[in-house]
């Protein structure tokens, strides 16, 4: 009945060993800590099955086999556990080899008795079918194995001791962990469970069972990697997360749906993922090839054939400078697109408006300079028709009053003076603009060739009445050239070249003076600049000593031109 109960007690453990560690290798967070509590619970598992088989065995070299694989756990179980208790408090001594091998060689050493006992019996002091007595290798064994697993469970609950009401549960599990082998160890040492079996893979079995339940929650399956999942599930972003052999490992429902991609994609290379996203890639391949083979994070933007647009981001994971995984998010940014193509549009559309808002601004300024002339054309005439009438009414007092006719014709002589000064001054100011440039550029040079020597003016295109906007502002600016180049230049030879076409009316003025290396706009200057800039126009000067003067001026022709 003993037999049937140990029996049946050991396939408990073995079955709930395989089961926690199946579940540990599938779910855990943190490699290096679960690896070497995974190593502990094969080593128990081995144990557990070398144990039965030692047990039910009936050939004494099965027996010595399976005892000599058996022992490997037997040996080796008090070291792993420690270094996963180290592991557990984030000890740095888990970085240093050194200290690995002094942990481990007390074992090895042991192991080493074990295996050559038919030799030196040095762990059994009997082994047999029947029975089966330790030694002093034995015994030390079991001494230095419960030690180190008393080391590793304090190690734990002076970590977790600190936070003793948030951790009270697993203070309380850890505890039994140590409690119960020491216990079982205690019976079957008193007999209370019998000399034949061996329960000290039972106890540990137990022992690490509790400690699994009492950690797994906090340190090995976190509930942050289900909650990251759901929230991968769920975001609008796309997402793809290769491992740092190239493998998909994880697609979301934004992925599947935007590139149509599906769960076959899993576990097979990123290019096959990758592939079925080109299919549908309007851009360059090249581009988005450079992108996800890149080793290091990487960003740019796709654009599909269905004219929609991603921003894809290739996010490097990276663990003590090694690249562990890769993340791959796809956002959509077709609105903002649109949106940055429509703002382009319309600002096109606005600077279009703006241009001809500047060009109706002159047109403006033409029409209030025309309505200024005209203003001061009716001043004008008020004056003079005033004029008139007093020139008149002296006359008729003359005839009236001869004693007063010398002081009357005297007065009114004066004042007919005046009128003629203002009369010519009014047709100047306003006829002006009904004479063409070419008339008045005509009459200026051939008033001012006596005094300025040889002056030659071209004329180049046909001039048309949309051109006499400009007629004040071309006859100052040649004017004042030419008696620059009189005064200053002391040049004998002026050319004046005027360019009329639809579009445009050009000036040059070109001197043979004496010229200068530095121009300084002074009043003459500053006032062509001036006049030439309030009819839309530009004007360069240029010139160097010893080789005249120039002046090159352009107006735009704006307004109908029909």
């Amino acid at each position: 009945m003993s037999s049937l109960l140990a029996l049946f007690l050991n396939i408990i453990s073995l079955i709930l060993m395989t089961v926690c560690t199946v579940v540990l290798a599938q779910y855990s967070q943190s490699d290096k800590m679960a690896r070497c509590f995974s190593v502990c619970q094969i080593l128990i598992i081995n144990w557990i099955i070398c144990h039965l088989i030692d047990i039910f065995s009936l050939d004494l070299t099965v027996k010595i086999i399976f005892s000599n694989l058996g022992y490997i756990s037997v040996c080796f179980i008090g070291a792993m556990f420690v270094l996963f208790s180290l592991y557990y408090i984030k000890s740095s001594l888990t970085e240093s080899i050194a200290f690995k091998i002094l942990l481990f060689l007390p074992s090895m050493i042991l192991y080493i008795l074990e295996i050559t006992n038919p030799a030196f019996h040095l762990f059994f002091s009997r082994f047999s079918l029947e029975a089966t007595s330790g030694g002093i290798g034995f015994y030390v064994n079991a001494f230095y194995n419960y030690a180190l697993l008393l080391v590793g469970i304090c190690l734990m609950l002076i970590k977790n001791i600190k936070a003793f009401k948030e951790k009270l549960p697993q203070i309380i599990l850890i505890s039994l962990a140590a409690v119960i082998p020491l216990l079982i160890n205690l019976l079957s040492i008193s007999n209370l469970l019998g000399h034949k079996y061996d329960y000290t893979t039972l106890s540990f079995a137990i022992s690490s069972l509790l400690v699994f339940l009492a950690i797994y929650k906090y340190e090995f399956i976190s509930i942050s990697s289900f909650t990251v999942k759901h929230l991968m599930s769920s975001i609008s972003e796309a997402v793809l997360i290769t491992d740092n052999r190239g493998k998909v490992t994880y697609i979301n429902n934004a992925m599947k749906k935007d590139f149509a991609l599906n769960d076959d994609c899993v576990y097979k290379d990123k290019a096959c993922a990758m592939k079925c996203i080109e299919k549908n890639l309007a851009g360059s391949l090249s581009d988005f090839r450079n992108f996800y083979e890149s080793k290091s994070t990487n960003n740019a933007v796709i654009c599909l054939t269905d004219n929609k647009y991603f921003s894809a981001n290739k996010i490097a994971v990276k663990r003590r400078n090694k690249v562990i995984s890769n993340v791959f998010m796809f956002s959509d940014v077709t609105a903002q697109y649109e949106f940055t193509n429509e703002l382009s549009k319309k600002n096109k559309e606005l600077t279009s408006a703006n241009i001809k808002l500047e060009k109706m601004n002159i047109v403006e300024k033409n029409l209030a300079v025309e309505k200024e002339r005209t203003r001061i054309a009716q001043e004008l005439h008020d004056s003079v028709g005033h004029s008139l009438i007093s020139v008149m009414t002296l006359l008729k007092l003359s005839r009236i009053n001869n004693k007063a006719a010398d002081k009357n014709v005297d007065e009114a002589l004066e004042i007919s003076e005046k009128l003629l000064d203002d009369v010519r001054d009014c047709v100047s100011g306003i006829k002006k603009a009904n004479v063409s440039i070419t008339q008045q550029l005509n009459s200026l040079i051939g008033n001012m060739k006596t005094a300025g020597g040889g002056i030659e003016l071209s004329v180049m295109g046909n001039e048309q009445p949309y051109h006499l906007f400009a007629c004040d502002t071309v006859f100052s600016v040649v004017r004042e050239a030419i008696t620059n180049s009189i005064r200053h230049g002391k040049s004998d030879k002026t050319d004046v070249i005027v360019k009329f076409t639809p579009d445009n009316i050009r000036v040059y003025i070109i001197d043979n003076g004496t010229g200068c290396n530095k121009i300084t706009e002074g009043h003459g200057l500053k006032g062509m600049r001036e006049k030439v800039n309030a009819a839309g126009g530009s004007i360069e000067f240029s010139s160097l000593a010893g080789n005249g003067f120039s002046v090159k001026v352009l107006i735009p022709v704006e307004g109908d031109k029909a």
